[in-house]
């Protein structure tokens, strides 16, 4: 009885090594598929973040270029002057056209002159008064 056992109990070594092989591929097609997959993801992540620095990259240089008009002395004396305030040499331009050019300009441009210099804002008065003008011009260079 003991050699029928023993036939019984044992599997042909090609059937044996066909199995693990046919396993380890199947392990290693998944696998690659996986990464596959994982990767596919990973690079559409990426392309949404370019063009998402990209973006921001744009907004950043127009927020910069925004910010550059802002400090000039030209938005000032514009903001200044469609607050209504000039300087004491400056008075206000007021322009009457014809009836027959009124359709060709609906607006137009202030003009600006080198005059006196405007008179510092309250709060440089109270700078100058306590801490004395030559530290907030320092600051301001």
């Amino acid at each position: 009885m003991q050699p029928e056992q023993e036939r019984r109990l044992q599997i042909p070594l090609s059937q044996f090594m066909t199995v693990i092989l046919a396993t380890v591929l199947a392990l290693s097609l998944m696998n690659f598929a996986l990464t596959a997959i994982k990767s596919y993801r990973l690079r559409h992540v990426e392309l949404e973040l370019k063009a998402e620095i990209k973006a921001e990259q744009e907004e950043q240089g127009r927020l910069l270029d925004r910010k550059r008009f802002v400090q000039s002395e030209q938005y000032q004396r514009q903001l200044a002057h469609e607050l209504g305030l000039y300087a004491e040499n400056e008075r206000p331009l007021v322009l009457v056209l014809p009836p027959e050019m009124k359709g060709e300009f609906e607006e137009v441009n202030p003009v600006f002159r080198t005059g006196q210099q405007l008179e510092k804002p309250y709060w440089q008065q109270w700078w100058d008064l306590f801490f004395g003008s030559d530290d907030l011009e320092s600051l301001t260079r």
